[in-house]
């Protein structure tokens, strides 16, 4: 009998250990956007925070637009046909990912995504949702286009295939996949299960995470999306069709903190319309659920994967932040003025937004840097520090910090009003050469702020902390991270 009830403990134990391992790997990411009837001065604003685990940095690209003379494109998992033209565009990469979390292209096209769990099988490969928007990026004129190149790359190659990295996690994870995609005139919410999709064009406000949105109003759909669910037994009839419904694997972990993220979201979106700015959707970034019944009270990884600036919280999931984009798409403006691409690393909290434009090149390439061990020179890794020195006292060092980079981004918002209006005087006189360097110094002259900041930040925080103590919940998870990442911080030894 003992031996028995020891085998089952272990067996108990075991599986425990496993569900736990792949919890980890829950990844979590919300995107929202206001449609031009929702926002102050009439541009469309998408926005998105790209939650992954600790070694799954992600560093900021931008790539010019190009005539290829290759034939074909190594994606993550798979090569397919390459395109004759793609177009200039940025994008948050995961480090070891061919595609991207998010992202926006010279004709104004943005597109988040989030991981969702449906009822379809998972493929052991094909392409990623990270590939299908770079690919959608580098391709598509118009939100709508956009849209049906990635339903066209699903149907011809699949989704699928590990969205983890195996070597640094020895994980295996996958999912389908939602999008919003949006350009100056519309915004589109196209939602995936294997090969099947529904498409739903915006009004106003539209928020998702990682739970279906759309039900039983859409605009566009697969052919097959209703038959099939009715042959498989998921709904009793046409007219009884709802997709979030009846193509969600419920089961799913997480399930309604997704939804809590996106009815948050959403609610923010509804209460803030019709003047919504681009620094609304800054603070919506950074929700942590604060005057809620969930807010958290210590540290903000107390509402378990149920707020917006995801910060570990650890057995239930290493997520957080690694970075977020804040995309203002502007109609009958010129190409160089079109969008604004307003990007941050790691948890935009305790971290700051910068503004780039497409008028050559305003992204630093060293923006581009950086791997799932530490480096000085990697801006991302710069802003990961910070944020990780602030876990160690949370509400007495993310206020010195925050006092910064929110100064630093009214001074970018108001030299971009005056910038912008500079250039654009600049363009009607058809000096567009000059205009183009105008912009570039503008981006320059704040990309080498936000570094000067960062390094007297880390100074500053590190001279703190003896001062004010080490306040935080998961030392053990940091310093595994750590440990991982090859980054030194004062975590205090194990007792």
């Amino acid at each position: 009998m003992n031996l028995y009830r020891r085998i089952v403990t272990k067996s108990f134990l075991f599986i425990l250990a496993i569900i736990l391992a792949f919890c980890n790997f829950s990844f979590a990411c919300d995107t929202w956007v206001a449609m031009g009837n929702s926002t102050r001065d009439g541009s469309v604003i998408l926005a998105k925070n790209s939650d992954r685990g600790s070694t799954e940095v992600q560093p900021f690209q931008y790539v010019p637009g190009t005539k290829q003379t290759e034939k074909k494109v190594k994606c993550t998992h798979i090569t397919i046909p390459q395109a004759s033209e793609t177009y200039a565009h940025m994008g948050s990469r995961i480090w070891w990912i061919f595609g991207y979390e998010m992202g926006v292209n010279e004709w104004g096209v943005a597109i988040g995504n989030e991981a969702s769990h449906t009822k379809e099988p998972k493929a052991k490969t094909g392409l990623l949702g990270m590939d299908l928007i770079r690919l959608a990026l580098e391709r598509g004129k118009t939100a709508y286009e956009a849209m049906h190149i990635i339903i066209d790359l699903i149907e011809k190659y699949g989704q699928g295939g590990n969205c983890v990295h195996k070597q640094t996690t020895g994980r295996y994870y996958t999912y389908h996949n939602s999008f919003i995609i949006a350009d100056p005139n519309c915004a589109w919410v196209l939602e995936t299960a294997g090969k099947y999709w529904v498409a739903k064009k915006v009004k106003d406000v539209w928020a998702i995470s990682n739970v279906p949105s759309i039900e039983s109003d859409f605009d566009e759909a697969h052919p097959e999306l209703i038959s099939h669910a009715v042959r498989m037994g998921w709904c009793k009839s046409e007219k009884d069709f709802n997709y979030a419904r009846d193509y969600t694997d419920f089961p799913s972990r997480y399930m309604g903190h997704a939804q809590l993220r996106a009815n948050s979201n959403l609610a923010r979106l509804k209460n803030l319309r019709p003047g919504i700015t681009v620094e609304d959707m800054f603070k919506i970034c950074r929700n942590h659920h604060e005057g809620t019944i969930v807010a958290p009270r210590w540290t903000p990884n107390e509402p378990f994967f149920a707020q917006t600036c995801m910060h570990e919280c650890p057995p239930a999931g290493s997520s957080h932040t690694a970075a977020s984009m804040v995309a203002q798409l502007r109609k009958n403006m010129h190409p160089m003025l079109r969008q604004v691409c307003w990007q941050s690393f790691s948890n935009p909290c305790v971290n700051v937004f910068k503004p780039f434009y497409f008028a050559g090149q305003t992204v630093p390439e060293q923006y581009a840097v950086g791997v799932f061990r530490y480096s000085p020179d990697s801006p991302w890794w710069w802003a990961e520090k910070t944020k990780r020195l602030c876990d160690l006292n949370y509400n007495r060092l993310a206020p010195v910090v925050q006092n910064v980079f929110r100064q630093t981004e009214k001074w970018q918002l108001e030299r971009a009003d005056k910038m912008e209006d500079e250039a654009f005087k600049l363009i009607r006189q058809g000096k567009e050469q000059e205009a183009e360097k105008l912009i570039q110094q503008f981006c320059r002259e704040n990309t080498e702020r936000v570094e000067t900041e960062y390094k007297q930040l880390e100074d500053r925080l590190l001279e703190m902390l003896p001062k004010v103590g080490v306040e935080y919940l998961f030392l053990d998870n940091l310093r595994k991270n750590c440990e991982i990442g090859k980054l030194e911080l004062p975590i205090p030894k194990k007792r």
